[in-house]
C-alpha cells in the first residue's frame, strides 16, 4: 500500500509546489477551497501510510488488516487519477485560452468544477475508510498474541533450526570447508565471521551445519536467532542470557534462573553475560540479522580473551555481512545447474541408494579415464579408445547436466564394448574398469531410467528455481509425492510459481526480504519483475525509468540519478538484484532479478494493482483499468488489437515486439508516463503522441523511426529521449522548447556490419539547446561550429559524445569547450583533435571530475598522450585511444592512473615502444592492445599490474609472440584469467 500513497503524494505535491494551486481560485470563484481540499486528502493519506508502514511486516497475514490496506490503496490510485487528470487539463485551458475569448472549446468551468466534486467525494469515503479502522481493527489489538501467531505462518519465527546431514546437503562443501577452517582456526583473537546470501540460498542450513560438528572445540556454544520482528534489544539480550544459562541441573533450577533473568535491567544482564563468556572458548550464532545495530549495541558483551572464541552473523544484507573483516566473510551463490539437479533428485527421490555427488564422480572417472589414455603409449591404448574416453569427459564439461544419463550412459556403454574387443595390455583393462564404474554410476541415477522427456523436464525444473536451495528443496518435495510421468511434472513446472507461493516456508522467508523494504524501494524492486525472466537489465536505464515513474524523492544536494543509484545498490546489497556485469568504471552495469523473486513480485504486483506482465492473448481480455503493462516480445497480434483500451495506464513496456495497437494506446492512455518500444518493429509515432502531457521517458532505440513528430514539443514533462540506432538525422527544432530533459540519446547506423571506421553517426544538434539546462546526458552530437558555446551553458552536463570534428571547426570547439558543470565526468570525441588542442581547456577546469574518455581519430603529431594525461587527467577509471597519431614511445609516467580500471590503445600505427613507470596503473583490471602493428616488445613493467584480469595483445608486429614467450610473460602474469595474443 505505502507504493500507491507514495505517489500519490508526490503528484499532491507537484501540484501544491506549481501554479496551478492559485490558478483555479482566481480563475473559477466557486473552486476557491480547492487547494485546501487537496491538503486535507494529502494530510489523510499521509497519516494512513505511516500507520501502514508502522505495522510492519508482522500484521501483513492479518486478513481484516489487508482488507483495510486494500481499500486504502483504491483510495490512493483514484486521488493520483484525478490529480493528473487536474494537470492535464490545466494544461488543455492554458493551450485552448485563445479559443475560450472567442467563445469556442471546452467548457472548462465544468470540466474543473467536476474534478473538485471528485476530490470532495473521495475526501469524505477517506474519512469513512479511517472509521473503518478505528470500528474493526481498533478492537482486534486486543487480541495481539493471537494475530502474532497467525502472523508468523507467513513470516516464521526461527529457533535452532534442525540439523542437516552432510549427505542431505548438496553443492557446499566449500563454504562447509572454509567456515570450519574459521572457527577451527589457530587465531587466539576473537573472531568475527558473516555468512550472506539472499532468503532461502541456505545461510542458516550450512552455519547450523557447521555449528553442531564444534561441540569437542569450544566450551560454551549459543544459537540465538534474532529475525526481522525480535522484540527489540532488551529482549534479545535476556534471551541470549537464557541460552547461555540452559545447562540447569532440572526443571525447577532453570524456572528460577528465568525469573531472575526476568527482574534484571540491561546493565545487569550485560554485566552477567561478560561473566558467562569471561574465560571461557565460546561460539555465538546470531542467525538472520537484519539490522546492522543489533550486532552493534550487543558486542560489548563478548569478552575477547584471547582463547580462539568465535562470533558467527548470518544475514541476508552485505551491510550487515559487512561488519565482519573482509577475509572472515562468506557470501553464498546460487548453486549450479549441476548441483541443483543433484539436490533436486535427492528430494525426489529421497530413500534410493543415490550418491549426492554423483555426477560429479561421473566427471571425475571420466576424466581420469581421459587421462589414462593420454599417459599410455599409442600401443597400449588406440586411438579410438583415447578418443572415446576424451568425449566422455567433454560431455561432461560442455553439457553441464544439460541433459540426463541417457546420453552418458551409451557413451560409458560404448567405452565397455569398445574395451572388450581389444587386447588385455595393462592401460586397457585399467581404461576397462573406469568404463565399467562410469557406466554403474550412470545407471545409479534416479533419473537414468526415465524417458529423454522427462530428463529434459527435470533439468528444466532445476532451471527454473535458479539455483535458490529452499525452492529446489521445496519443489523435489512435491515431485516425491507425485507419479513420476510427465503430464504430472509438466503440470508442476507450468504452475512452479503458485506451487512455491503455497509453500509456507518459501513464501515466508522471501516474503519477509519484500516487506522489510522501505515504500520507495519496494516500487523499484516491483518495477524490475516488469523485465523479462533472466534480462540483463542496463543500470542506466533502470534509473531513468524509475525517476519518470517518479519513484525516486530527491535527497539533499543529491541529484535524483544519485538518489536512484543509491536505490539500486540498496536492493543489490539487500540480495534482492544479482550483478551480471560491472563496467568499465568499476560500477554496476547489468544486473538481473532471481527467477523465484520475480514470481514472488509479480504475485505483489497483482495484488498491489502495481502492473502486469502478459501474452497478447491475455491482455486483450484483461482489466480496463490496468497501470502498468509489460508486453516483451510479441510475435503475433491479432486484427482487434487497435480496440485495446487501457485509460489509466501509466507504463508500457513493449520491447522486441509487433505494435501495431500503438495509436489505439496512445489515443486512450492520456497520463502515459513511460513509453518504452526498443528493438519493437515501429517506424512512425502518430503526431498524437504530443497530447501525453504526463509522458516523461520515450524509449525507442534500435527501432525503425526515421522521425519525430513535431508535436513532440508539446511533452514539457519529458525527462528521457533515447533513439539510439534509429534512422533519425535530425532532432525536431521544437526540443529545445522540453526544458525538463535530463538525457539524450540519439544516433544512427551508418554501417550495420560496423566494418567502417565511422558506423554510426550522430544527430545535429538543434539551435538553442542550451536553453535545456537540466540536461546530463547528450550523445551522440555531431561537432558544429556554435556547439561549444551551448555546451558551456548546460550547467548540469555529465557525459557528452561529440563526432564528426572537422578540421574546420576542431580548433574553435577546443578552444571554448569548457562546460560550467561541475560534475562533468564522460567524455568521448571522435574527429580531428590537433596536437596542440590537447592543452584545451577542459582539461583544466575537470581534470579532478574526469573518469571516462574516449578519443578516436585524433592527430597528435608527436605528442604523448598517456604521459599528457597522466597529470591533466589523473582520476581517469577509463582510457580508450583509437585510431590515433601520436609518439612512437608512449610512457605512463611512474605512480600515475592510480585509479584507472580499463585501459584501451587501438589501431595506433606508430607506436613502437610501451613503458607503464613504477607503480603506475595500480588498479588496472583490463588492457585491450589491439592494431598497434609496430609493438614488437612486450609493454615495460606489464608484470606489475597484479590486478590485471583481463590481457589482449592483438595485431601486433610478427615478433612480438617470440618476445612473450622468451620473457615468460606466462608465468610472470598467472593471476590474469583472460589472455589473447
Amino acid at each position: 500500500m505505502a507504493e500507491a500513497a507514495l505517489l500519490a503524494l508526490s503528484k499532491i505535491s507537484f501540484y501544491l509546489a506549481g501554479e496551478a494551486a492559485t490558478f483555479v481560485g482566481t480563475k473559477f470563484s466557486n473552486l476557491i477551497e480547492l487547494p485546501n481540499i487537496v491538503q486535507r486528502v494529502r494530510r489523510q493519506l499521509l497519516m494512513m501510510n505511516l500507520f501502514i508502514r508502522k505495522t510492519g511486516a508482522l500484521y501483513l497475514s492479518d486478513e481484516l488488516l489487508k482488507g483495510w490496506i486494500s481499500e486504502v490503496r483504491v483510495l490512493a490510485y483514484r486521488v493520483e487519477d484525478v490529480m493528473d487528470n487536474f494537470s492535464y487539463n490545466y494544461l488543455q485551458y492554458k493551450k485552448d485560452q485563445f479559443l475560450q475569448k472567442l467563445g469556442k472549446g471546452v467548457n472548462y468551468a465544468v470540466v474543473f468544477s467536476g474534478i473538485s466534486d471528485e476530490l470532495i467525494q473521495i475526501e469524505k469515503e477517506i474519512v469513512h475508510v479511517s472509521m473503518l479502522k478505528d470500528q474493526w481493527l481498533r478492537p482486534v489489538h486486543e487480541l495481539l498474541p493471537t494475530q502474532i501467531q497467525n502472523s508468523e505462518l507467513q513470516f516464521p519465527q526461527y529457533s535452532m533450526p534442525q540439523f542437516m546431514k552432510d549427505e542431505d546437503l548438496v553443492g557446499i562443501k566449500k563454504n562447509r570447508e572454509q567456515l570450519t577452517k574459521w572457527l577451527r582456526s589457530d587465531a587466539r583473537d576473537l573472531k568475527l565471521v558473516s555468512v550472506c546470501g539472499m532468503g532461502g540460498m541456505g545461510n542458516t542450513t550450512l552455519v547450523a551445519n557447521v555449528y553442531e560438528k564444534q561441540r569437542d572445540n569450544f566450551t560454551v556454544l549459543v544459537w540465538l536467532t534474532v529475525s526481522q520482528t525480535y522484540n527489540g534489544m532488551e529482549a534479545l539480550l535476556r534471551k541470549l542470557l537464557e541460552l547461555t544459562m540452559a545447562d540447569s541441573d532440572n526443571i525447577e533450577m532453570g524456572k528460577k534462573k528465568s525469573e531472575r533473568i526476568d527482574n534484571m535491567d540491561v546493565f545487569e544482564i550485560k554485566t552477567k553475560l561478560r561473566a558467562v563468556f569471561g574465560e571461557k572458548k565460546y561460539l555465538v550464532v546470531l542467525d538472520d540479522i537484519w539490522n546492522l545495530q543489533v550486532y552493534e549495541t550487543m558486542r560489548d558483551v563478548f569478552e575477547d580473551s584471547k582463547n580462539g572464541s568465535c562470533i558467527v552473523i548470518t544475514t541476508r544484507k552485505e551491510d550487515v555481512a559487512s561488519v565482519a573483516p573482509k577475509n572472515y566473510q562468506l557470501k553464498l551463490s546460487p548453486l549450479g545447474l549441476n548441483d541443483s539437479l543433484c539436490l533436486l533428485c535427492t528430494k525426489v527421490f529421497p530413500y534410493n541408494n543415490f550418491e549426492s555427488e554423483g555426477p560429479t564422480k561421473l566427471k571425475e572417472l571420466a576424466t581420469d579415464a581421459a587421462n589414462e589414455c593420454n599417459k599410455s603409449t599409442p600401443m597400449n591404448c588406440p586411438a579410438e579408445v583415447r578418443e572415446l574416453a576424451s568425449a566422455i569427459a567433454k560431455k561432461f564439461e560442455d553439457l553441464l547436466r544439460e541433459q540426463c544419463p541417457a546420453e552418458l550412459q551409451e557413451l560409458a556403454t560404448d567405452a565397455v564394448r569398445k574395451c572388450e574387443g581389444l587386447s588385455k595390455a595393462k592401460s586397457t583393462s585399467e581404461l576397462l574398469d573406469l568404463a565399467n564404474d562410469i557406466l554403474n554410476k550412470s545407471a545409479s541415477l534416479p533419473l537414468s531410467k526415465c524417458q529423454s522427456e522427462m530428463q529434459v523436464l527435470a533439468v528444466n525444473i532445476a532451471k527454473k528455481c535458479g539455483g535458490l536451495p529452499l525452492a529446489i528443496v521445496s519443489i523435489g518435495s512435491l515431485l516425491s509425492t507425485r507419479k513420476l510421468i510427465w503430464p504430472v511434472w509438466k503440470q508442476i513446472y507450468d504452475q512452479l510459481p503458485s506451487e512455491l507461493e503455497k509453500d509456507a516456508q518459501v513464501r515466508g522467508i522471501l516474503n519477509l526480504s519484500y516487506y522489510d523494504l522501505p515504500g520507495e524501494l519496494r516500487n523499484c524492486f516491483l518495477y524490475c519483475s516488469m523485465f523479462p525472466e533472466d534480462y540483463p537489465m542496463p543500470r542506466e536505464k533502470l534509473v531513468w525509468l524509475w525517476i519518470a515513474e517518479g519513484f525516486v524523492v530527491k535527497k539533499g544536494d543529491s541529484t535524483l540519478e544519485e538518489v536512484a543509484e543509491g536505490y539500486l545498490m540498496e536492493l543489490i546489497h539487500r540480495n534482492m538484484l544479482q550483478v551480471v556485469e560491472n563496467d568499465e568504471l568499476g560500477g554496476v552495469n547489468t544486473f538481473r532479478m532471481h527467477d523465484i523473486l520475480r514470481e514472488l513480485a509479480l504475485t505483489v504486483s497483482k495484488v498491489e494493482m502495481f502492473g502486469t506482465v502478459n501474452d497478447f492473448g491475455a491482455i486483450i481480455q484483461m482489466d480496463r483499468d490496468v497501470r502498468r503493462l509489460s508486453a516483451f516480445r510479441w510475435r503475433k497480434m491479432k486484427n482487434d488489437a487497435s480496440k485495446m483500451k487501457f485509460p489509466r495506464l501509466r507504463t508500457l513496456m513493449a520491447s522486441e515486439t509487433i505494435v501495431m495497437s500503438i495509436p489505439s494506446i496512445l489515443s486512450e492512455s492520456k497520463y502515459l508516463t513511460v513509453l518504452e518500444l526498443q528493438d519493437s518493429e515501429v517506424t512512425t509515432l502518430p503526431a498524437s503522441i504530443g497530447n501525453l502531457f504526463n509522458l516523461r521517458y520515450i524509449g525507442l532505440k534500435n527501432t525503425g523511426i526515421s522521425s519525430l513528430p513535431d508535436s513532440i514539443k508539446n511533452l514539457i514533462n519529458l525527462q528521457t529521449l533515447d533513439v539510439k540506432s534509429t534512422n533519425i538525422t535530425n532532432l525536431p527544432p521544437g526540443i529545445v522548447k522540453l526544458t525538463k530533459l535530463r538525457h539524450i540519446l540519439a544516433d544512427r547506423y551508418a554501417d550495420e556490419k560496423q566494418s567502417q571506421f565511422r558506423y554510426f553517426v550522430g544527430v545535429k544538434a538543434p539551435k538553442g539547446l542550451s536553453n535545456l539546462e537540466e540536461l546530463q546526458t547528450l550523445e551522440t552530437v555531431q561537432a558544429s561550429e556554435d556547439l561549444a558555446e551551448q555546451l558551456e551553458n548546460m550547467m548540469q552536463l555529465r557525459s557528452v559524445w561529440i563526432e564528426n570534428i572537422s578540421a574546420a571547426h576542431c580548433s574553435k570547439i577546443f578552444k571554448d569547450l569548457k562546460p560550467t558543470s561541475a560534475m562533468m565526468h564522460r567524455l568521448i570525441v571522435r574527429g580531428c583533435w590537433a596536437g596542440r588542442t590537447m592543452r584545451c581547456p577542459i582539461f583544466e577546469h575537470h581534470r579532478v571530475n574526469l573518469k571516462y574518455l574516449a578519443l578516436s581519430r585524433c592527430h597528435l603529431g608527436r605528442e604523448d598522450p598517456l604521459s599528457f594525461l597522466a597529470s591533466h587527467a589523473p582520476n581517469l577509471s577509463y582510457l580508450r585511444l583509437n585510431n590515433i597519431n601520436s609518439a612512437h614511445e608512449l610512457v605512463i609516467p611512474a605512480d600515475s592512473f592510480t585509479h584507472l580500471k580499463t585501459l584501451v590503445l587501438m589501431t595506433m600505427h606508430d607506436v613502437s615502444l610501451l613503458d607503464f613507470g613504477d607503480g603506475s596503473l595500480p588498479s588496472m583490471e583490463g588492457l585491450y592492445i589491439t592494431s598497434l602493428p609496430k609493438l614488437a616488445t612486450v609493454p615495460q613493467g606489464i608484470e606489475h599490474c597484479h590486478c590485471l584480469k583481463k590481457l589482449w595483445l592483438v595485431g601486433l608486429h610478427e615478433d612480438f609472440k617470440t618476445q612473450w614467450k622468451s620473457k615468460g610473460m606466462k608465468q610472470k602474469l598467472q593471476q590474469v584469467l583472460e589472455i589473447r595474443i
